[in-house]
């Protein structure tokens, strides 16, 4: 989203961490309808956790165990679907961020150039050529849960270069 409003208003700066662009999630896409429809949370939690990010049944059942982690995550899958289907709703523009000085995207080692998040991330870069391009060495798309302190470090770094 940031990016798209950055061909809208001039921005300084846009840092976007494994942004995604279509077609990222189409197959789940009318599963994450059907759990929004019937206020599913539990099972949006699921999808996007087993069925987009890849995590083992064990993980997601880690998750589930901590009753204030499964809470926040929830939570959080409340706007998923009307997220996805946003991907959806005009084509996809050939670039990026056009009015912002500078761009900074972020992508997780382990997902760099493997599907679904790094090739997202590698279509989005391709919009956006001038972007510098970020590695949080040993993380994945979770890095907010399984490496906050990794991540805020390197979001600082990014903010406040050059």
């Amino acid at each position: 989203m940031a990016l798209l409003a950055a061909d809208e208003r001039p921005l300084r700066q846009v840092i976007a961490y494994e942004p995604v662009i279509r077609p990222f999630g189409l197959d789940v896409l009318p599963d994450l309808k059907a759990a929004d429809e019937s206020a599913d949370r539990d099972a949006a939690v699921e999808i996007v956790h087993r069925r987009i990010a890849g995590l083992d049944e064990a993980v997601v059942d880690a998750l589930r165990a901590d009753p204030e982690v499964w809470g926040a995550l929830r939570g959080l899958a409340a706007p998923i679907y009307a997220e996805m289907a946003a991907l959806y709703g005009e084509p996809a523009p050939d670039s990026l961020a056009r009015r912002a000085d500078r761009v900074d995207l972020i992508v997780g080692g382990t997902n760099r150039g493997t599907a679904p998040y790094g090739t997202s991330f590698d279509d989005v870069a391709r919009r956006v050529p001038r972007a510098g391009v970020h590695e949080l060495p040993g993380q994945g798309h979770m890095a907010h849960l399984q490496a906050p302190a990794e991540l805020a470090r390197l979001l600082e770094a990014v903010a406040t270069a050059g």
